[in-house]
Parts: structure tokens; sequence; C-alpha cells
């Protein structure tokens, strides 16, 4: 290995290192709360190394979440099968979805961290404009994907547009609300009323076949 690749691989570390510990101060004291300093103290560098890789912790904050919807749209693109039919490729999507929020909760939790009425947290242009592009990337495929089933003579004509939209709404608010621990009203475990809200959606687009 070359002087300057090995340089660089410090450097991917040592910056991986800084958002592993923001991450751990963002969910321990909130976002507000959390403070350079502490993210710094707790990676064991000085403030000062710290700003040669992130200008600001909101900066750091966008770089977090941008890592939580690079590993969404993976694994949404991994459980695709290019000749399967739509309806099941977003059946794969939502499940796709669902091991997101069970197996990288911290990622889930801090992209809904943002959108808190009551949390105050300004983004920049630059910085809204990068993540509102990965946001968008992930419900692009959901979108090509109703293109699809629309072009096939599978789904009856709908906006692709707002027909991701509320399909990915509804998966957030089934588990927004578990996370509320409400099984005792609902009555049902967490996979299966994704499961059938899904199948719910995808039913009302399903074209009528002569």
């Amino acid at each position: 290995m070359g002087v300057a690749e090995r340089k660089e691989r410090e450097k991917q570390a040592r910056r991986q290192a800084i958002l592993d510990a923001a991450r751990e101060c963002f969910f321990r004291n909130g976002f507000e709360a959390t403070t350079i300093s502490q993210i710094a103290e707790t990676v064991e560098l000085s403030t000062g190394t710290l700003y040669l890789y992130f200008k600001n912790k909101e900066e750091i904050y966008v770089s977090i979440l941008e890592e939580g919807l690079e590993i969404l749209y993976a694994l949404m693109t991994s459980s695709e099968r290019p000749s399967a039919p739509a309806r099941e490729l977003l059946e794969g999507y939502a499940d796709a979805y669902y091991r997101f929020y069970t197996d990288y909760g911290q990622y889930f939790d801090i992209m809904f961290f943002l959108r808190r009425p009551d949390k105050n947290i300004e983004l920049e242009g630059d910085l809204k404009e990068k993540l509102e592009h990965k946001s968008l990337e992930c419900l692009g495929l959901v979108e090509s994907v109703i293109k699809k089933g629309i072009a096939e003579g599978d789904f009856r004509v709908v906006s692709p547009y707002e027909a991701s939209r509320i399909l990915w709404g509804t998966m957030n608010g089934l588990m927004l609300l578990h996370e509320k621990r409400t099984e005792e009203i609902t009555r049902q475990k967490l996979p299966r009323l994704i499961e059938v809200a899904v199948s719910l959606l995808l039913d009302g687009i399903r074209a009528k076949k002569a």
C-alpha cells in the first residue's frame, strides 16, 4: 500500500469515527444539546481536527442521514428481481424498508428526528438539497416500478408520484405508531399490519381486467 493510499484510508476511518461518535451523542443528548466539543471528546479528537472534516454539526447530521439512506437504497435494490412483476417488486421494497426499520433502527429514528415539529434543525441550502436528493433516490425506485406496472397493464393509470408517497407515508405511519407500543389497540404485529396495508394499496391501483 502506497503512502497516499494509506493516508486516504486513515482519513476515511477518522471521518467514520467522527460520525459514529456524533450518532451516539445525538441519541444520548438530542441534537440541540449536542455540541461539537462533545463529539470531539467522544471520538478523542480536538475540535480543531474535527473541523477539518466537517464545518458544523448540521453537516455531520446530514452525513449520518446520508449513510442511512444509502443503506436503505442498497436494501431496496438487493430485493429486486428484474423479471418480477411490479406488484412483487413493490412488496419487496416494503419488506426492505421494514428490515431497515428493524435492523438499522437508529438511522430510521434519526431520519424522523429531523422532521419533528418541536425540533429546530435548520439546514443550509446545499445541505438540504443534498439530503433531498438522497431521499428522492429511494422514492424514485418506487415511482419507477409503479410506472412499470402501469405500462404493463397491471396497474391502472395513477400518478406514480402520488402513489409512491402514499405507500411511503402509510408505512412510516405504521412504524411510528408501533413506536408508541399500541399493539393493545391494533391487536396486530407490525409485519402483519404492513403486509395488509401494502396489499390494500396495491389492490387499489390494480387494473381491471376485461
